[in-house]
């Protein structure tokens, strides 16, 4: 499912505008073991597969789905919501940035372009 849908982002979201959770760009979220359910949607499925084996953040989650970032926080605040996602912490030094992170908010972003 990657790529722009056809479809309007407030048809993506069942007309909702707002998330359940306060979700960064920059979060982190990988799938938990759970096998798609028949009420999502074909965006909700693609965001699951995305997070499956390694962590993606919320803004390379939109970047991949093609739609703007507020319509991914919808989305992935459903999946948070069934527990089909997890946020990831990852061990940071105070003194170090986090390399991968800043390498995948940035890809993110240059998806978004």
């Amino acid at each position: 499912m990657p790529g722009r849908s056809p479809l309007r982002p407030y048809a993506l979201t069942a007309g909702r505008t707002r998330p359940t959770r306060d979700l960064r760009l920059t979060d982190c979220l990988l799938a938990v073991a759970a096998t798609p359910r028949q009420t999502w949607t074909p965006e909700h499925q693609a965001l699951h597969l995305w997070c499956t084996g390694a962590p993606c953040s919320v803004a390379e989650l939109a970047g991949r789905l093609g739609q703007p970032t507020q319509v991914a926080r919808v989305l992935v605040s459903d999946l948070l919501d069934q527990t089909a996602l997890s946020f990831v912490t990852a061990p940071t030094d105070p003194d170090e940035p986090d390399v991968d992170l800043l390498e995948r908010c940035l890809n993110g972003l240059r998806a978004l372009q």
